[in-house]
């Protein structure tokens, strides 16, 4: 995993160590951060779990260990430092954002930490809630924290995408994350935004954060039909007076609606391309769920291709008709 915070930040790389191999690297900045600056006894600090304990690195631009973080067997996450003239770059999160990932594709346990009192809004803001009273660990107040919230990874994540840099498939499984998704990708195009849909889905196309962004790109790029949606079931959305339908009509030049022909339509997976850069898309075999990527244009332009050939093939509903008088 590589981050870059800003232009006046260095660029620093997360990896996963190998306690053989990287214990001295990693060691090296735990007794600067922990025994050093914050007065921690070596014999707490050394507590014999290291060998059995998932570890990660961060490295700057030159490969300079600058940051570390651990994972217990039993989802304790601890010992993150970052040397002092590191922080405030975005390491921390990008570590424990790092732990996070790798938990959940590996099943792990329930995670939590013991945090020190000073850094509980740093947790709270990633999806951890804090629990118990406060007690002290090595002289220092501390409080339990547990993960409770996924989806505010997926929600940190998203504030840092940007369409067409930001490569990397991200997964949304829950309505209201999905809805952030397509706003944050759709919001970020410039030229042309083509969706392909069973039935304009309404719990991502008739949101008000989504209309919103095409209304936008309606605007900006009026007269170039910027936004263009093939359905498989205009029925639906007609009757139900889908929003998106009630755009096409205000911006008729700009937006515009064909039915995808019945023997057409089998197989047809829903996506939402981004300026031939970006793309969203419901795979075949989880349909609830929602695959996205601000930086794969080799499958984006693939998705273009095929997008374009039921375009060609495709007509106006004769309830959408009127749309284009």
């Amino acid at each position: 995993m590589r981050a870059m915070a800003d232009d006046q930040r260095p660029e620093f790389r997360i990896r996963r160590a190998d306690w053989g191999a990287d214990a001295a690297r990693l060691t090296a900045i735990r007794r600067q951060v922990f025994v050093r600056e914050q007065q921690v006894p070596e014999t707490l600090e050394w507590d014999g779990l290291d060998t059995e304990a998932l570890h990660l690195l961060a490295e700057d631009a030159d490969g300079t260990a600058i940051g570390t973080a651990r994972l217990l067997p039993s989802g304790q996450i601890g010992r993150m430092a970052v040397l002092a003239e590191h922080r405030r770059q975005g390491v921390g999160r990008a570590l424990l954002l790092e732990l996070l990932r790798i938990s959940e594709a590996e099943g792990r346990a329930r995670l939590f930490l013991n945090a020190q009192v000073s850094a509980l809004p740093f947790y709270a803001a990633l999806g951890f809630e804090a629990e118990g009273d406060v007690f002290e660990e090595a002289g220092i107040p501390h409080r339990r924290m547990q993960f409770t919230d996924p989806e505010r990874i997926r929600a940190v994540e998203l504030h840092g995408r940007r369409l067409g840099a930001s490569a990397g498939v991200l997964r949304f499984d829950t309505p209201h994350a999905q809805c952030s998704a397509v706003t944050s990708l759709a919001g970020q195009a410039r030229t042309e935004l083509l969706i392909t849909s069973p039935d304009l889905e309404p719990g991502l196309y008739d949101q008000t954060p989504v209309l919103d962004t095409m209304m936008r790109l309606a605007i900006l790029r009026r007269g170039r039909v910027p936004v263009r949606v093939l359905v498989a079931d205009a029925e639906a959305p007609l009757k139900r007076g889908h929003r998106l339908i009630e755009l096409s009509r205000r911006f008729s030049s700009a937006i515009q609606i064909r039915c995808i022909p019945e023997e057409l339509a089998d197989g047809v997976e829903p996506c939402m391309l981004a300026d031939e850069m970006g793309y969203t898309m419901r795979p075949t075999a989880a349909h609830d769920s929602l695959l996205m990527d601000f930086a794969d244009g080799g499958q984006t332009r693939r998705l273009r291709r095929r997008f374009e050939l039921l375009w060609q093939q495709s007509g106006v509903h004769p309830g959408l008709r009127r749309l284009y008088l």
